[in-house]
């Protein structure tokens, strides 16, 4: 399995949501950041039709459907998470995602848990519990205020529904092929784009309200970015399997996202060393579960 994609992908999550994050504090309605990553999934993924062999079968139709939804509902969660909070606090919280992956994988998917994937993936929920964490100078205690525990709230759903799709994938990919799957779940994402204007559809809003000019390049870069890696880390389940170890080396995303905001500016971890170095402590757990990870294959 080439470890690498995923580890690419991490990297350009990283910098999608970061580019989303821009877009966002630039007055980018949320609305329209998550259709417009949702319609760049669906456009990356579209011409695997003519690449990929496929043929039909119900229940891969039925799979492609499921992931599809389950994709809608994850990336809703979690752009509002990002929205609502720190992108080196919102995006290292997805990592939680490798541990439902693994225990969904062994229960649905009747896949055994070798003891390196297992230390992976629980040294990876430590890392998290670290870049949680949030010191600051005005604050004795370091336990998560009411914005950070609905950030957190949002990231952790975001993360389960996430591992859905993958393991949807997984069982169901092969049943079609990977080049009528994956175009029909991202097909599906964008069916279900339209119920995210439902709430606000009395407003009337327009494109140049919703969408600044000043957040265009944010918001619309960060979605092409964001829509190309999710299409290859879906191509790699559904080709490979083994959601579980891509997802461990996906979780390397939280490293980025704590580097590129310290280094970049957007949030806490640019202001407060301090809080940068326990995120950064997090992030370098993250780094040996992707090292147990790749010698657990």
């Amino acid at each position: 399995m080439p470890l690498a994609l995923p580890l690419l992908a991490s990297f350009l999550y990283a910098l999608g949501s970061w580019s989303l994050k821009l877009g966002l504090r630039r007055g980018a309605h949320l609305s329209i950041v998550t259709a417009l990553s949702n319609l760049s999934m669906a456009g990356w993924s579209a011409p695997l039709i003519l690449f990929f062999p496929g043929q039909p079968h119900p229940q891969g139709f039925l799979g492609a459907a499921l992931a599809g939804t389950a994709l809608f509902v994850g990336r809703l969660c979690a752009l509002r998470a990002l929205a609502q909070g720190d992108l080196s606090h919102a995006t290292p919280l997805l990592g939680i995602k490798t541990i439902f992956v693994a225990l969904l994988t062994f229960l649905f998917l009747d896949e055994p848990l070798s003891l390196g994937l297992l230390a992976a993936a629980l040294l990876t929920a430590l890392a998290i519990t670290l870049l949680s964490l949030s010191p600051q100078f005005n604050r004795r205690s370091w336990w998560p205020n009411k914005s950070q525990w609905i950030t957190t709230a949002w990231a952790i759903l975001a993360a389960f529904f996430f591992a859905l799709t993958d393991i949807t994938v997984q069982k169901y990919a092969r049943l079609l092929g990977v080049g009528w799957f994956q175009p029909l779940m991202f097909a599906t994402l964008a069916l279900l784009t339209p119920l995210l204007f439902l709430p606000a559809w009395h407003h009337r809003a327009t494109l140049s309200v919703t969408l600044p000019q000043s957040s265009r390049v944010g918001a619309l870069a960060g979605s092409a970015i964001i829509g190309f890696q999710t299409s290859l880390v879906i191509l790699v389940i559904g080709i490979f399997g083994h959601a579980t170890a891509t997802n461990v080396v996906y979780a390397a995303r939280g490293l980025w996202a704590v580097l590129l905001e310290g280094a970049a500016g957007g949030g806490a971890a640019y202001h407060d060393k301090r809080l940068l170095a326990v995120r950064l402590t997090g992030a370098a757990l993250l780094l040996a579960a992707v090292a147990l990870a790749v010698g657990s294959l």
